[in-house]
């Protein structure tokens, strides 16, 4: 809402100013300010000042730390469908289209580090999510396409971890063979029942140690597979096949839902904030080149080629792991430690949102640097019951949809939160002069003014497209 400036004014009658002495007495007590005298009539709806900004928060972290969470954030397990989509591409295209995507997704984060900055101000809170901004920044239908969105991408990728991490426990725990079929549940049950029984304080530093692993085993990785890579294999590029694979590219680099605590961290400085985005993006993307190096340098891609002309979807993964050799090993130890890690920070993540949806999280009345207390066992158990129920019956009723739900995740989930609606924030924020208005405290994060954003949600409304088509042709045969 927004508040014009109040000024004083000289009293008019006599009498005035003695009927209102007795109202004005309190405030006359307390030191003295301005206090109008008379109604005053509002300047037309043009000439409304907007609201006073209120001062942003004072950084509680630095720039190093800042820089690790974002990069810590993206490397994911959707690193480990990056093979199976790029090898008939090649390296070379699967490359390209790292850079390009890395280009885009920052570009993206940027946006919504922009909108938080001036958001975060005009509500006066500690943090601001996406959610708020979209609230803020695009109505109620911003906010409930957000949510919409949130939810999609978070079950389609528990469904594909479900199914990858089961089937990686399986396969390497020293047990006798157990039926497929128990897989996704076993993995569900071990690591949510992890979750739903520890402490935080315990999950933070299990997932800590996680983490360790999963950057000591692709040290690992790169030092066996490096001399294995045969450069004939690198040489092979099919540029259109990437097309594809843009839907899990973007998905592997993803970490935007960390920009509003980088932003909080930093305080709102946004060249720093730029900063920590920029290099600590940078960092993974280059580590997912130095991954499809090895891999797509370690597998023919003819075995591809045969798998996409019988239609089924070859995973040169499985090719290494099968084979039994050191780099096989490392190849599993590191999928799986990924697959933990990400599903750790998605189950939290969707937990959250349904405490808040239900009107089950406290922590906002909590006071400055108060720890939240541990939720009732009952209501942590109806929450995860939320949480994994719904993609664990998804799993178990197909367990084949490990690349489509990562493919959908990416096309329907973070194209759209994470491209089209973070270009549609700024617009608005930018360039809207209607009522609730709020004056902008950031500079644009991401120069080229309108056309850079219309440009934004082109590309990602163009990829959903070409993606939808694709699909309907399987279904409608008059559109093939």
């Amino acid at each position: 809402m927004l508040h014009s400036g109040q000024r004083s004014r000289p009293p008019m009658l006599g009498a005035a100013l003695l009927l209102l002495l007795h109202a004005t007495a309190a405030r006359l007590a307390t030191p003295p300010r301005a206090v109008p005298l008379l109604p005053r009539i509002p300047p037309p709806r043009a000439q409304l000042e907007p609201p006073p900004r209120a001062a942003p928060p004072p950084p509680t972290g630095d720039l190093l730390g800042a820089t690790a969470l974002v990069a810590g954030t993206t490397i994911g397990a959707g690193i480990i469908a990056l093979p199976a989509k790029t090898i008939g591409a090649g390296f070379a295209p699967s490359a390209a289209a790292l850079v390009l995507a890395w280009a885009y997704m920052a570009a993206s984060a940027l946006l919504i580090a922009e909108v938080n900055v001036n958001t975060l101000c005009a509500l006066d809170k500690k943090a601001v999510s996406i959610d708020s901004m979209a609230e803020e920044t695009l109505g109620p239908a911003g906010a409930k396409l957000s949510g919409l969105a949130y939810v999609f991408i978070h079950y389609a990728l528990l469904v594909a971890y479900m199914l990858q991490g089961g089937s990686l426990l399986f396969e390497l725990a020293p047990i006798a063979p157990l039926p497929a079929a128990l897989a996704a549940p076993a993995f569900a049950a071990l690591a949510g029942g992890f979750l739903l029984f520890s402490p935080q304080r315990v999950v933070e530093r299990v997932n800590a140690l996680l983490v360790g692993g999963v950057l000591l085993s692709f040290v690992a990785l790169l030092a066996t597979g490096v001399p294995q890579v045969d450069l004939q294999l690198l040489a092979h590029a099919d540029a259109p096949q990437v097309v594809p694979a843009v839907p899990v590219i973007v998905l592997a680099l993803v970490f935007h839902n960390v920009v509003p605590t980088v932003s909080a961290q930093l305080g709102c400085d946004l060249p720093r904030i730029r900063q920590a985005i920029l290099v600590g993006s940078a960092i993974p993307t280059l580590m997912f080149i130095a991954w499809s190096a090895v891999i797509l340098g370690s597998v023919p891609p003819d075995a591809a080629l045969s798998a996409a002309a019988a239609g089924e979807q070859f995973d040169p993964l499985v090719a290494l792991r099968s084979a039994g050799d050191t780099l096989g090993q490392e190849v599993a130890i590191f999928s799986l430690l990924a697959v933990v890690t990400s599903f750790i920070g998605f189950v939290y993540g969707l937990v959250d949102f349904w405490s808040d949806a239900l009107g089950w999280d406290e922590r906002e009345d909590l006071p400055e640097g108060a720890a939240p207390a541990e939720r009732p066992l009952r209501e942590k158990a109806a929450l995860y019951g939320l949480t994994l129920l719904p993609p664990l019956a998804v799993a178990e009723w197909d367990p084949s949809l490990f690349f489509a739900a990562l493919d959908n995740a990416g096309t329907y989930g973070i194209l759209i939160l994470f491209g089209i609606i973070p270009a549609a924030m700024a617009w608005q924020q930018r360039y809207s002069t209607g009522p609730g208005t709020v004056e902008l405290v950031a500079p644009e994060a991401l120069p080229g003014g309108r056309a850079s954003l219309a440009l934004m949600a082109l590309a990602a409304a163009s990829v959903i497209g070409v993606e939808t088509f694709e699909r309907l042709q399987s279904f409608v045969p008059l559109l093939a």
